[in-house]
């Protein structure tokens, strides 16, 4: 079954088409999920599964928005290492990074699986520089951005935040909420903290190219720092294009809101980092 649709399921009790009005027999229909729970069509009746068509209504995702990826060295944010960074841009902003990491022992933790970051990519380009130089270049745009109060998109915020705040400091770096007028990292938009809320119930996985499949957002390279962070925009925007409410959140609005979504998306997972990054110390070696 394609990750991003549903199963194709038979009603298991006589209904009423949701398209006609017209009466379904038991094992007849065919479901598919709706706003509120499943809905009971007849088969030649049944909408061909898919976000919302897309409006053309105002909202936070016709601004400026910058969008962020990592690659590391595992998902372990206090101790693994960036080995690669990339931000795209709504405007057309293009920035990569390849770290320097020198031992090859410090490339790789055990039972990671990280490919060379710069294999197939945009960062083909970008020669490896010193890592402490690469995260303070990322760090001053990502705060110059955010100063401005416009958006920072990032695909599951609370692993690569965190992993770069641990960075910053295991470098002997300001982290970016030293770098804020405020120092508050925000506002920050997490695709995937809005796509839960928006459809929480419908089936598939729920992984960046399962997403952007869904929205019809291309994602050439998944795992590549330059078209993860293109597809995480791409899929923020349509999310805001296919949902009005979410759209028409004005950014610290809907920055605090990503906060109660997320926790109550984690609610059944104690242990889930904090969103949209947890600001402890890094873990040395």
């Amino acid at each position: 079954m394609d990750p991003g649709s549903p199963e194709e399921r038979a009603n298991a009790y006589d209904a009423v088409c949701a398209r006609c009005g017209g009466p379904v027999a038991a094992g007849v229909g065919v479901l598919r999920h709706g706003v509120r729970g499943w809905d009971v069509y007849h088969r030649a009746h049944a909408p061909v599964p898919g976000p919302p068509p897309a409006g053309d209504h105002p909202g936070w995702h016709r601004r400026r928005l910058l969008s962020l990826d990592i690659g590391s060295t595992g998902n372990r944010p206090w101790r693994d290492r960036i080995t690669a960074a990339a931000v795209r841009g709504s405007d057309g902003v293009a920035r990569d990074w390849v770290l320097d990491l020198g031992s090859p022992a410090q490339k790789t933790s055990p039972g990671s699986d990280v490919r060379d970051p710069r294999a197939g990519s945009d960062v083909q380009a970008a020669s490896p520089s010193p890592p402490a130089q690469a995260l303070d270049e990322l760090a001053t745009l990502l705060a110059d951005h955010l100063a401005r109060r416009e958006l920072l998109v990032v695909w599951y915020a609370p692993h690569v935040l965190t992993t770069l705040h641990a960075e910053l400091l295991r470098h002997g770096l300001a982290p970016l909420a030293d770098r804020l007028p405020d120092g508050v990292v925000a506002p920050v938009c997490d695709p995937l903290v809005l796509d839960r809320h928006a459809d929480r119930y419908r089936p598939g996985g729920r992984s960046l190219p399962a997403v952007a499949q869904w929205y019809g957002v291309a994602h050439e390279r998944p795992g590549d720092p330059a078209s993860d962070a293109r597809a995480a925009l791409g899929v923020a925007v349509a999310v805001a294009a296919a949902y009005p409410a979410i759209a028409r959140l004005s950014r610290p609005a809907l920055h605090t809101e990503q906060v109660l979504w997320y926790a109550q998306q984690t609610e059944r997972h104690p242990d889930a980092p904090a969103w949209p990054f947890e600001a402890d110390a890094p873990v040395e070696g």
